[in-house]
């Protein structure tokens, strides 16, 4: 087998670096501390917002791909010595269908398909010109059709890592949507998914011989950087952190707060992130009269974000299925919170309850049920020794389900894997040499 300190990897994003997907930050240098030679394909720039200050510490390099307007210079020079030349746009030839990646497009138009093709070459060679044997995509988008491409024009495998949206939104119509993750699932070496959840799902879409490279790995976290601290004041606030998107379900948080106050309750309640439902959430604060109660304070750095939850009484995220059936994988905030030995309220949407053991480690309530969310933080204030029982069962679940260090270790195994040749179509021979492997 290959060593980690000898593995060279790929990893193909939509965007890097990503505010909201500390996730992938943290899996890359967990990687590098661990020796592998990481090299990063973003297939887009980075938007303008806040950085992690972790990002300075990247050591792989960033490589952004050809951009949309690139393509308008790819042109297939055609004629005789008798006539004059014919230049041919490559997106009309791949909207006629002559391409050699039928099935991967459903939906896109010819220029798009171009865009993703000059993309997945760019990936081959700078793969093969740079020794890469393995490539990992996160979301089993655009980025995983870009991997899947250039691992076929490469020749070395690849995998990705699926995570909410991207199995479990309607894109074009469910049975389209379904068939074109089943064609990216089988031709990965192996997938990686979130939650025991997501992996059912998955599973359900393809043949048995193919159910046993689906593997569930939890997010990790940084149990040192994300500690149990002393409260350094006595504020009892409620904290929530994530896009402000609706499957995060921040109204009901706020009308649970509503609730709340009306019951005469002494509290606060930070709502930390941005997104498009920003002001839509402060238009719901201002109506309630819930100003300065609740508050949409932006988004935070993880290096800010730990003091503000080392001041909350819990972290609450009561999530919800949206309307196209998006939903939360497995909220990355739950498990910092619960490293940091804070109790978590949530609901039971997608593989939430397997990160909160209700009534153990924190509450779990229907979702959409502002009412059942409000009782559940009123248990809270009402009992701080419930918050201290739950906060110390919390720490212990975090150390033992989701350790950075252990869960990525278990990544870069499968990576060792599958770049050595090996299959992982029986379930038992890669867990068993992951296992033997983890440190």
């Amino acid at each position: 087998m290959i060593p980690t300190t000898e593995l060279k990897v790929g990893y193909v994003l939509k965007r890097f670096p990503r505010f909201s997907e500390t996730f992938v930050l943290n899996e890359v240098l967990e990687l590098e501390r661990r020796g592998v030679d990481v090299r990063i394909f973003s297939l887009l720039q980075p938007p303008t917002e806040p950085r992690h200050e972790l990002v300075a510490s990247l050591v792989s390099p960033v490589t952004y791909l050809p951009r949309r307007d690139s393509q308008k210079t790819l042109k297939i020079a055609s004629g005789s010595c008798a006539a004059n030349r014919c230049d041919t746009d490559l997106s009309t030839v791949f909207g006629k269908g002559f391409t050699p990646f039928a099935g991967l497009f459903p939906g896109k138009k010819p220029e798009e398909i171009v865009h993703l093709c000059v993309q997945a070459t760019t990936v081959a060679m700078l793969a093969s010109a740079h020794g890469i044997k393995h490539l990992h995509a996160h979301f089993a988008s655009n980025a995983t059709v870009v991997a899947l491409l250039a691992s076929r024009l490469a020749n070395i495998p690849f995998s990705f890592t699926a995570h909410a949206r991207d199995i479990y939104h309607t894109y074009i119509d469910p049975e389209t949507d379904d068939l074109l993750r089943q064609r990216k699932i089988n031709e990965a070496a192996i997938v990686v998914t979130v939650s025991d959840y997501n992996q059912r799902h998955l599973q359900g879409l393809v043949d048995a011989s193919v159910k046993p490279r689906i593997r569930r790995l939890y997010n990790g976290v940084d149990l040192e950087r994300f500690h149990p601290q002393p409260k350094s004041n006595a504020a009892e606030a409620f904290v929530g952190v994530g896009r402000l998107v609706k499957k995060k379900g921040f109204t009901d948080l706020i009308e649970a707060c509503r609730i709340l106050q009306r019951r005469g309750r002494r509290f606060h309640c930070w709502i930390i992130g941005d997104g498009p439902e920003r002001q839509s959430l402060q238009n719901q604060i201002d109506a309630a009269g819930l100003n300065p109660i609740v508050k949409l304070v932006g988004p935070q750095p993880q290096e800010r974000l730990v003091d503000t939850m080392r001041n909350a009484l819990a972290v609450v995220l009561p999530c919800v299925v949206s309307d196209s059936g998006d939903r939360d994988g497995l909220p990355t905030v739950l498990l910092e919170a619960m490293a940091m030995g804070l109790p978590t309220v949530s609901t039971r949407v997608a593989g939430i309850p397997e990160i909160i053991d209700h009534e153990r480690t924190g509450f779990l309530s229907p979702p959409n049920n502002p009412a059942r969310l409000a009782e559940a933080m009123e248990h809270l204030l009402n009992d701080p020794s419930l918050r201290r029982r739950f906060g110390d069962a919390s720490r212990r679940k975090a150390e033992r389900e989701f350790s950075l260090r252990s869960n990525v270790a278990t990544l870069a195994n499968y990576f060792v894997r599958s770049a050595a040749g090996k299959n992982f179509d029986t379930k038992e021979d890669g867990n068993a040499y992951c296992l033997r492997h983890r440190g």
